[in-house]
């Protein structure tokens, strides 16, 4: 495992303590720090940062704050385990599925094709496999630890441009409704697991031994017309598939 991350310098503006949260972030976003390990001590965080403990403090209030971490009178503080609840169902949004749980993901851009042959795409978004589509490649990170790798591909006939509006609107969500699909349901999910591959495990910053979750899914808009196929992989230590019996999921 890589060392903690280091203050090698002061970066302009920034307070001593901000400089400490966001050092600490890094090593829990990393691993370093894993979910359910308590922290070093003050005094050796303090030694380890040069700071005075009531500094020190400060960092640790906002990391608490921020839900990184948990602080239990008389043991420690505590890396806050990261286990969500991912409900699967008609309406399934990351942002809200997450919400709900008092999370919130920050979902990032991580490579995009432009009109690329629909190949086998084309069953799933009922398109010629000759047919052109947008796929974007994206990670999503919940406190700054990645929990699931996205592929999604869209038909371009229809929603060229996907990318820029992704970028734009920083949501698929909204990207879609900007590009004129006000409304999308789940027309099937099909849930699986494997291991990762070492670049899927690298993304994930998770060790190539530990399952990842692989969900196939089809969203359609309000006429039945699939607007987006793709292939999720939720980090299996960090996430639970829930499926709403309620509501019909093919």
């Amino acid at each position: 495992m890589s060392s903690p991350t280091s203050l090698d310098s002061p970066r302009g503006g920034t307070r001593r303590w901000e400089q400490i949260a966001a050092a600490l972030r890094a090593d829990i976003a990393s691993g370093h720090f894993a979910p359910g390990s308590r922290l070093p001590n003050e005094s050796l965080l303090a030694e380890r940062f040069g700071v005075n403990r009531h500094t020190l403090r400060q960092a640790v209030q906002a990391l608490t704050r921020e839900g990184f971490v948990n602080v239990r009178q008389g043991s420690g503080t505590w890396v806050r385990e990261l286990v969500l609840d991912y409900a699967l169902q008609k309406r399934t949004r990351l942002s809200e599925n997450l919400a709900e749980a008092g999370e919130r993901a920050e979902r990032e851009l991580l490579a995009q094709e432009s009109g690329r042959p629909a190949g086998p795409w084309a069953q799933a978004l009922k398109i010629s496999a000759g047919s052109r589509i947008e796929l974007l490649y994206t990670r999503s990170s919940v406190r700054g630890r990645p929990i699931s790798l996205s592929t999604a591909a869209y038909p371009s006939a229809r929603l060229a441009g996907m990318a820029e509006a992704f970028l734009r609107e920083r949501s698929i969500t909204a990207a879609l409704r900007s590009l004129g699909v006000g409304d999308y349901t789940r027309l099937r999910s099909s849930i699986s697991a494997r291991l990762p591959t070492p670049d899927e495990a690298d993304a994930l910053a998770r060790p190539v031994t530990q399952p990842v979750l692989v969900v196939n899914y089809t969203n359609v808009d309000a006429q039945g017309v699939p607007v987006e196929a793709a292939c999720t992989l939720f980090a299996a230590d960090a996430v639970q598939l829930q499926v709403d019996t309620g509501e019909a999921l093919a």
